[in-house]
């Protein structure tokens, strides 16, 4: 194997020489303008398709506390954008704002320029999320920084703050955000900023600390009493509406506040396994498990990522090859990373790129819900090899797969990475994305349906290898999927009435069984049909 070595955030990451074909099931890399972006189409009968389904009933709208960030705005001069859609969605334009446009001189605030961008925004048919960067005193890249270009007043290098150490590379020259000088002028702002009627104007906002990287990310030691007086400051802006705000980081404090979270690093899809704050831990057979009752979770409050860096430029020396030498494997990436923060339960992200169109509208329907409200609920039968914890099985949404006798799988169908991801176990720089097996069991959440009788859509993406039949028993129902041989990825629809789904905890609800040969199943989803 040819091995290559980059150089990413001080790691060195060989590439792996993967041909093209390597990625066979997800489109040519092309970006799709926002305003061509169509749902799929919506079927009403029993049919078999080539490739993924995205498709949800026409009725169905997005959760009311989903956000898409869909436009970002740099600074006070660049002129709104009217964001067009053809799908449902609750599309926001993010603002960046430097505090030092905000504050010119110390003490006199501009909040009428911020108010302004919000209202042009409106008026453009969007709603806003703010983000003031206030740490940066300079930006630029390895020691060579531009005061000019900096976040934070020039007024504030009178009071000799000193710097935040940051580590070689860094893009931004931080103050050091604890110092008493820098720490009381930053409370000051939030208390104006609560005063200037902009929180009531706004859908969320973020709250960060200081960062290597632009922006003010982070959230600051947990518990030090600088950032319990930051949180406070921002708790009385946003009062009796602190589930607006969310933080650059994980803070036991602000989730007390009812505050939320963003990260911002989905694209390495496999970078929070695990991570108790948003309850994604590994149980003793591999499989990955949602703890609802996790900090982040149990709230619901918002709970972001940021799917970006799928730009052709990512895959150039200039940025250090970071996904690979060609474009390849974005839309496998891209793919990835939109289902990994639907199974994290994210209700927020900010989407730059669109390279698998299809996707998109599916994820604004997704975005946000809780079992209680999901028009539908999913199992992608897959596997990953983490360098700490071993084998990662499945990414779920109240739809569970386990083996057990006579359910034996195994993962099948394996897709290289383009990189050597950090958090990968060595010589394992691959994925499954299917599993194979002669009998493959998976259960309904108990309180998803509740037992009842539920008119649905179930739609199995699986492999056609071989040739034979794989029967489906879905409560009392049985379909049956004809393979062929094609080695082609396909996916199968079947429309069922009345369906009673009353197994019990991990009990199987639904079983695939293969005659005469295994089943190879990627991708099951369950939709009810005629509710909104």
């Amino acid at each position: 194997m040819n091995w290559t070595v980059l150089l990413f955030w001080g790691f060195a990451l060989p590439v792996l020489a993967s041909p093209p074909e390597a990625w066979p099931y997800w489109p040519e890399y092309a970006k799709t303008p926002l305003s061509e972006i169509q749902p799929q189409a919506w079927r009403t009968t029993d049919d078999v398709i080539d490739g993924w389904d995205w498709s949800m009933p026409t009725e169905v709208q997005p959760a009311p506390n989903s956000l898409m960030g869909l436009q970002r705005m740099i600074g006070l001069n660049k002129p709104i954008q009217k964001i067009e859609t053809h799908f449902p969605v609750n599309a926001v334009t993010l603002h960046w704002i430097n505090w030092r446009d905000i504050e010119p001189e110390e003490g006199v605030y501009r909040w009428d320029l911020v108010k302004a961008r919000i209202e042009e925004t409106r008026a453009q048919g969007s709603d806003s999320v703010l983000r003031i960067l206030t740490s940066a005193k300079a930006m630029g890249k390895n020691g060579s920084y531009s005061r000019e270009k900096g976040a934070a007043p020039r007024w504030l290098e009178k009071y000799d703050i000193p710097s935040h150490v940051e580590k070689e590379g860094a893009n931004n020259e931080n103050y050091e955000v604890s110092h008493p000088e820098f720490h009381k002028r930053y409370i000051a702002l939030i208390e104006s900023f609560g005063k200037s009627g902009i929180p009531q104007m706004l859908r969320a906002a973020y709250v960060g600390y200081a960062s290597p990287s632009f922006g003010d990310e982070g959230i600051g030691p947990d518990g030090d009493p600088h950032v319990i007086e930051r949180l406070d400051a921002w708790g009385l802006a946003f009062q009796g509406l602190e589930n607006r705000v969310f933080m650059g980081g994980p803070s036991e404090y602000g989730f007390k506040k009812g505050f939320g979270v963003r990260r911002g690093f989905v694209e390495m899809y496999l970078y929070t396994l695990p991570d108790e704050n948003i309850g994604q831990t590994i149980d003793e057979n591999g499989y990955v498990v949602v703890d609802e009752n996790s900090p982040v979770l149990r709230r619901n409050p918002f709970h972001g990522e940021v799917n970006e860096e799928y730009e052709e430029a990512w895959a150039t020396a200039e940025r250090g090859f970071r996904f690979g030498k060609t474009t390849d494997s974005f839309a496998y990436r891209y793919f990835c990373a939109n289902l990994r923060l639907l199974q994290m339960r994210c209700s927020y992200v900010h989407n730059k790129d669109t390279i698998v169109p299809e996707l998109l509208p599916f994820v604004a329907l997704e975005l946000g819900r809780t079992v209680e409200d999901t028009p539908d609920i999913w199992c992608f039968m897959r596997e990953s090899y983490l360098r700490k914890y071993g084998a990662a099985k499945n990414w779920e949404r109240w739809l569970y797969q386990r083996d057990s006798d006579g359910f034996e799988t195994e993962p099948a169908v394996q897709i290289e990475h383009p990189i050597k991801m950090w958090m990968v176990e060595k010589n394992r720089s691959y994925d499954y994305i299917a599993r194979s097996g002669k009998r493959i069991g998976l259960a309904i959440d108990d309180r998803w349906c509740g037992g009842k009788p539920v008119d649905v859509a179930i739609k199995i993406t699986y492999f056609d290898i071989g040739k034979g039949k794989v029967q489906m028993s879905a409560g009392r129902q049985k379909r049956t999927i004809k393979l062929t041989g094609s080695g082609k990825l396909k996916t199968a629809t079947y429309f069922l009435k009345n369906a009673v789904f009353s197994a019990k905890n991990m009990e199987y609800d639904i079983v695939f069984r293969g005659l005469e040969v295994e089943a190879v199943i990627s991708f099951v989803r369950v939709i009810r049909v005629g509710e909104v």
